[in-house]
């Protein structure tokens, strides 16, 4: 870097405070107040720098050279910036002083750590003063109020207006034409078939449920009084449902904050409760407005007042939680454990995850900690917690661990795997449909009139439009909406369930079933085609795939049955093979890396530039697919093929180096500060943007922690090694069978389990054992659940210097390592060196000088998807739910 005078780059101008909101002025100034101290450190410390340098090139002699050197930098460093070596410096120099016996070579040791310390405190104020510029660029970026990561993009883009367009006239021939459906017949449908038992233990269970339905909507839910806890638990989900766009955010924000508006939301919702039968839509009607996400899709959302917004959410989420409740008590009566199994059986597992994770999955309990955002679709979503994105994830890992069981437990039979979504099934539902549902569920008659003035809500699209009212769909990104679409799809997997025995593993309208019996899974596909007639929906024939595993392995694919779907079992952007792998398919990235690479050109931002990157490779990591023990190094090293042709891709003239690119953007758009992408230290760029770096994201990093777990559990046991343990087994069974034969004087039923003999009590076959592998051995259930793990990220060698920055011992006391862990240690494992040569410690800034406040907004900031992109053709067509 350039030690001479630096020009910074254009200062902040006062007057762009001018309409601000008082939050985001209050944050502009605070931030303006630490970029600037950056500057003055920098101007000090050059100068400062100049003295010493004057002076040691003198002939003075060395000890002098020291002593200025040591009294520069106790004048030019605060305290935390000191070297550990520089606390019990003074004595060590008093002492070289008063020695007759000092060496030269000692004092030109003592200057060398000296001169060490000193260069690398001007080289991390250089990096501080270049680190503020670009806060800086990306502040003077913003617009008054507007703290999105890319508008600075272009405002009026025709093509994403046409887009929005595009969406609206589709949704608008939609929403606004009531479907012409039998609602005899479905009512029928429900009294006659779905919900008529000849069993009569399933026929109490379905009482039941409807009576604890009716129970809660004329009972419970108006003697449970709202609380302020309820209110904040509201807000936060709507947040977490993006519900809000980022303006509309931080005021809700403020007002959970506040006490008494939260007294105020509280006591009004117990008073909308009790009037529920008056309340309605405001007559001046709702604003519908498109928002557009990365993976292409826009959505509608509504701008209802907060109150409105709150009250609805706090009703949805106890709606919700009732019939999560209700229903897998049902699921238990209905669908519930085989009995001819044991607790520690693969049978007895896969209940559990049907039961706990895939029955109406999007409906959560009181207690349940996950959190589905709605706006979320299998892919495109940002949850990093136990929600929707990660059951989307273990979904993946249990096809490919069922895929493998039976090729090990029936080889010579064909194994079917489908896949099918729904289209556009937010704004299909019919309101009469999800009415006589309710209805035959239990729903009083004063809920099923507010749900009515619900879903016919009143909207518009823009000012001066005239209000129509809704006259099919559910309202985008509202819980009750999702409760709704959840109840009309539980229905149907009931519905295939109770006439073919096959579940559907289904979160919201992504179904996956599976299964050795052919004619189960056609069946199951063709009720599944008849309830979507029956209702007014449409199976998505794009996203609708099948193929038959094991039938013809060396093709390189084999769809399913004629009936089936004949199109790709897709997973992100992978393809499940007919041998049973799930692959990347590069053809599937192109359209994103077009895109990709149209926005990074477009960035006027240096930090716009990373977020867009961090962004997109974040995407791409989700839509590979995390990786589980079952999956192995196979996935892995795809994974990293994967980001190697999109980095050549994106990055042709720098031979796929994104760093390369960047390093140059710096040097040209800071020219007074940085004049060589060499004078640029790597670690800088990946340092995380809390600790003063620019927090670029290093994905070789993550998937390379993976990569090494999977090869260290290279030993684990497999579904291939245990027949060797069952022949074992059985052989054990049998000598201890004919030693109790010998001994004549027993009682077998007391020594072997029913399962075990035959009627006249002799011992079964090995192939009659055999049969018992998924209902009784527990060896076959620990390989089974053990597959499906989420393999834990590696930790680098405990070296001195990850040990200074990660404490990396105490963590690996612990059994979970989160993948952010592991990457802070990998960072200060593979840059930490460098970082401690160049700096002499190992961070670039200390805490104080953080722009908080802006770092913390920047990183919650959203993209403005909508601005400055084309329309590239994509593989499949996008919806909006």
């Amino acid at each position: 870097m350039d030690t001479t005078s630096i020009t910074s780059v254009a200062p902040m101008d006062t007057t762009e405070q001018e309409g601000m909101p008082s939050d985001v002025q209050a944050l502009y100034l605070m931030t303006k107040l630490k970029l600037d101290r950056f500057k003055e450190k920098k101007s000090r410390l050059d100068q400062g720098y100049a003295r010493i340098m004057e002076q040691i090139n003198t002939t003075l002699p060395l000890i002098d050279k020291i002593q200025v050197m040591y009294d520069e930098i106790r004048r030019l460093f605060v305290y935390d910036e000191k070297d550990d070596y520089l606390n019990s410096f003074e004595s060590s120099l008093r002492l070289a002083r008063a020695s007759t016996s000092t060496s030269d070579n000692l004092l030109q040791t003592m200057y060398d750590r000296l001169l060490r310390i000193l260069d690398g405190g001007k080289r991390r104020t250089e990096y501080n003063f270049l680190f503020g510029s670009i806060m800086s660029q990306w502040l003077q970026t913003k617009t008054s109020g507007d703290m999105t990561i890319a508008d600075e993009e272009e405002e009026n883009n025709t093509t994403a207006i046409g887009e929005r367009l595009i969406t609206n006239e589709k949704l608008e021939t939609i929403i606004f034409d009531r479907p012409q459906l039998d609602l005899n017949q479905w009512r029928d449908f429900l009294v006659h078939q779905l919900f008529h038992f000849n069993n009569e233990k399933e026929k109490e269970a379905f009482d039941k449920f409807k009576l604890g339905i009716t129970d809660y909507g004329e009972k419970t839910l108006f003697e449970r009084k709202v609380t302020p806890d309820d209110i904040r638990e509201a807000i936060d989900e709507l947040l977490r449902n993006d519900f809000f766009d980022d303006h509309r955010k931080r005021l809700i924000n403020k007002l959970k904050m506040d006490a008494s508006a939260v007294e105020e939301f509280t006591s009004s919702l117990n008073l909308m409760i009790n009037e529920i039968g008056e309340w309605n839509w405001p007559l001046t009607g709702v604003r519908g407005v498109f928002r557009r996400k990365l993976a292409g899709r826009y959505r509608c959302f509504y701008e209802e007042d907060f109150l409105t917004a709150v009250f609805l959410q706090y009703l949805g989420n106890k709606w919700s939680q009732e019939f999560k409740y209700q229903l897998v008590r049902l699921f238990d009566s209905l669908m519930g454990k085989n009995e001819d199994c044991s607790s520690d059986s693969i049978e007895y597992k896969r209940y559990k995850m049907r039961r706990d994770d895939y029955w109406v999955a999007l409906l959560h309990s009181e207690r349940d900690e996950r959190h589905y955002p709605t706006t979320t679709t299998a892919y495109d979503g940002y949850d990093d917690g136990n929600g929707i994105v990660n059951m989307k994830q273990k979904l993946l890992y249990l096809v490919n661990v069922e895929i493998q069981l039976h090729q090990q437990l029936r080889p010579q039979q064909p194994f079917t795997v489908v896949c099918a979504d729904m289209e556009w099934l937010g704004p299909s539902i019919s309101h009469e449909v999800v009415q006589i549902l309710l209805e035959v569920c239990g729903i009083p008659r004063i809920w099923l009139d507010f749900f009515d003035r619900f879903l016919k809500m009143p909207v518009y699209y823009q000012p001066g439009e005239p209000i129509r009212i809704r006259q099919r769909g559910c309202p985008m990104s509202h819980s009750l909406s999702f409760l709704f679409a959840e109840l009309l799809l539980f229905a149907m997997d009931l519905y295939v369930y109770r006439n073919t025995q096959i579940f559907n593993y289904r979160l919201h309208d992504d179904f996956w079933f599976f299964d050795s019996q052919s004619e189960n899974i056609q069946k199951a596909w063709q009720l599944m085609c008849e309830y979507a007639d029956l209702t007014g929906l449409k199976l998505n024939k794009e996203k609708c795939g099948s193929i038959k595993i094991g039938d013809n392995a060396t093709a390189a694919q084999s769809f399913g049955d004629a009936a089936l779907p004949q199109n790709h079992v897709k997973w992100g952007f992978l393809y499940l093979q007919s041998n049973g792998r799930f692959t990347i398919q590069n053809d599937l990235l192109v359209p994103y890396l077009n895109e990709m690479k149209e926005r990074l050109n477009g960035a006027k931002s240096i930090m716009a530039w990373v977020t867009i990157y961090n962004k997109y490779v974040a995407f791409f990591l989700r839509n590979f697919g995390k990786c589980a023990n079952v999956l192995g190094t196979y996935h892995t090293q795809q994974t990293i093929k994967a980001f190697q042709y999109i980095h050549q891709y994106l990055f042709p003239d720098a031979h796929g180096n994104a760093l390369t690119v960047l390093m140059q953007l710096i040097v040209d758009q800071f020219k007074p500060i940085t004049n060589s992408s060499s004078d640029l230290s790597e670690c800088w760029f990946y340092w995380p943007l809390t600790k003063g770096g620019l927090g670029l994201t290093n994905v070789y990093l993550e998937v390379f922690a993976i990569h090494i777990q999977l090869e260290m559990n290279a030993k684990l046991e497999t579904f291939s090694t245990l027949p060797i343990k069952d022949k074992q087994l059985y052989d054990d069974l049998i000598i201890h069978f004919q030693s109790l034969i010998k001994k004549r004087s027993f009682d077998l039923s007391k020594q072997f389990p029913d399962r075990y003999l035959h009627d006249d009590n002799t011992f079964i076959t090995f192939d009659e054992y055999i049969k018992q592998r998924e209902a009784y051995m527990p060896h076959w259930t620990h390989v089974y659940e053990t597959l499906l793990e989420i393999t834990q990220p590696a930790l680098p060698q405990p070296t001195s210097i990850v040990n200074k920055y990660h404490l990396s011992q105490r963590r690996r006391r612990t059994r979970n390592i989160s993948m952010n862990d592991a990457y802070s240690e990998w960072l200060a494992y593979y840059y930490g060196q460098q970082l401690e040569d160049t700096f002499n410690q190992l961070d670039f800034i200390d805490s104080q000088s953080l722009p908080i406040g802006l770092i913390s907004t920047m990183k919650a900031s959203q993209i403005n998807w909508d601005k400055g992109r084309k329309v590239y053709k994509r593989q499949h067509s996008s919806d909006t739910r």
